[in-house]
């Protein structure tokens, strides 16, 4: 079975696609194996993933609430470590101070300005790159992917994490990358016209995440998904004229 570096290196975007459905699964583990605060994991992100991107684009111009900052603190320490105190300090910020330097970061990010972005939502108290990459992930799912511990660790320089911007520009590159090679499959294979959604930093991470949490917890969900590595273009020439 593919490692999760493996996968996010190699897998082709059937096997992407058919461990992103599985996401459901990874999801319900994480939940086991966390001890419960507030509300629960799963509530938390069907309203993360569906509801409040959405609901921030839906102002002009797009950002988020303090309330709706304090909501996404929770699902990301549920997700990691539970810290009350980061919960506190989240909930300190004004409205308004929360208004306007998530306006600045989003509009940062859809300028493709994404290390401005960040800087422009950690002055925000309690809010480091992590947190800061929620926000972008959910409000402009096309430019960036969220801070994840397990989707880190599949890029080897990030085997040891900081926490800081510098590691979040090289995670978000490496889902940048991944969408585009993807993208160039999918098209390349007539999969746009099957009704296949584009790849985006977002939903990479979405995928990368699940089969960390599956690859580690459940592998048997992957035995008919993850197997050998995807032969690269080089390779294929290369067996084309051994063959001949």
């Amino acid at each position: 079975m593919l490692t999760t570096t493996q996968f996010l290196t190699d897998a082709d975007t059937q096997k992407f696609a058919a461990v992103l459905k599985l996401y459901p699964n990874a999801l319900k583990i994480k939940a086991s194996l966390k001890k419960k605060q507030g509300e629960s994991l799963e509530k938390l992100d069907k309203w993360y993933q569906d509801e409040l991107g959405r609901d921030a684009q839906s102002r002009k111009p797009p950002y988020i609430t303090r309330d709706e900052l304090v909501r996404l603190m929770g699902w990301k320490l549920s997700r990691g470590k539970f810290r009350p105190r980061l919960m506190e300090l989240a909930g300190s910020n004004s409205d308004e101070s929360v208004q306007k330097a998530s306006q600045q970061g989003i509009h940062l990010a859809q300028k493709d300005k994404i290390q401005d972005a960040i800087k422009a939502l950690v002055v925000l108290k309690g809010i480091g790159p992590a947190t800061a990459s929620g926000i972008l992930a959910a409000c402009v799912p096309e430019k960036c992917c969220f801070f994840a511990d397990e989707v880190a660790h599949a890029i080897p320089s990030l085997a040891s994490l900081k926490y800081n911007a510098a590691e979040y520009e090289v995670l978000n590159s490496e889902m940048i990358n991944c969408a585009k090679r993807l993208n160039c499959e999918a098209q390349k294979e007539d999969e746009k016209e099957n009704g296949l959604e584009k790849w985006t930093p977002h939903k990479v991470e979405l995928t990368i995440w699940t089969y960390s949490l599956l690859h580690q917890n459940n592998s048997e969900l992957l035995s008919d998904i993850s197997g050998k590595r995807r032969t690269s273009d080089k390779e294929e020439h290369l067996l084309k004229k051994q063959k001949k």
